[in-house]
């Protein structure tokens, strides 16, 4: 089975085309988004799931300064963290107490790493 998928610019508008063997379809940005969410529910579902850990070897997309957005969860204890990828789209995380605590220690340790990079060189 041959599959490719590219960007096309039908008719001025950005479309993605899928082809599978003999099968074609155009997709606009709400159905490319569509797509995205329902393949990310199947693959929640499949095994092996995903790795717990990020690997040190994959090449990951990353996102620089990606818009957030938290608010305290009205039925859970902890709060939703809301990040947007501009190819992914917004994925919510609800961390219970906890996990805010460790995410809280491990971006603070960050952020005193950085503060005293910027006093050596300062020093230097």
């Amino acid at each position: 089975m041959a599959m490719t998928i590219e960007m096309m610019n039908e008719y001025g508008t950005h479309t993605v085309r899928i082809a599978v063997d003999e099968a074609t379809v155009l997709l606009e940005a709400q159905e490319v988004d569509a797509v995205i969410e329902r393949l990310s529910l199947i693959r929640a579902a499949m095994r092996p799931e995903v790795p717990k850990e990020p690997s040190r070897t994959h090449q990951y997309v990353i996102e620089m300064n990606p818009c957030w957005h938290t608010e305290k969860h009205p039925l859970y204890d902890g709060a939703v963290l809301f990040m947007r990828h501009t190819g992914l789209g917004w994925a919510g995380f609800a961390l219970p107490t906890p996990s805010l605590v460790k995410l809280n220690e491990a971006l603070s340790n960050h952020l005193q790493a950085l503060e005293q990079e910027e006093a050596h060189a300062v020093m230097n």
